[in-house]
């Protein structure tokens, strides 16, 4: 996904409307794809020029993402990447017990 491309979620055929966008970002010295959940959704005629308020930034996987319009639930499942950045994050800051 280039740099510049936006890509709304859910993907479109999905839903009507839109709850963010997923980015490219860095986490430690790896690339990883992350939601970027809006303060509230929009329509997809309504696709915004540029990126709104967020409610947050999903890094991992989350359960029950509700549309602010419709109030239909969505989840957001962490990818390989992701997880694989986020195992190697907490290990290095948490080195394993010696027993």
């Amino acid at each position: 996904m280039p740099a510049n491309e936006r890509r709304f979620w859910p993907q479109p055929g999905k839903d009507r409307h839109i709850l963010g966008e997923v980015k490219r970002i860095k986490v430690g010295e790896r690339d990883i794809l992350a939601l970027m959940l809006y303060e509230t959704s929009v329509g997809r005629g309504d696709m915004p020029a540029e990126m709104l308020v967020l409610r947050g930034k999903v890094i991992g996987s989350m359960d029950a993402i509700r549309c602010t319009i419709c109030g239909r639930v969505h989840d957001w499942i962490i990818g390989e990447d992701a997880m694989d950045a986020l195992l190697s994050s907490v290990l290095s800051h948490n080195p394993p017990l010696n027993t």
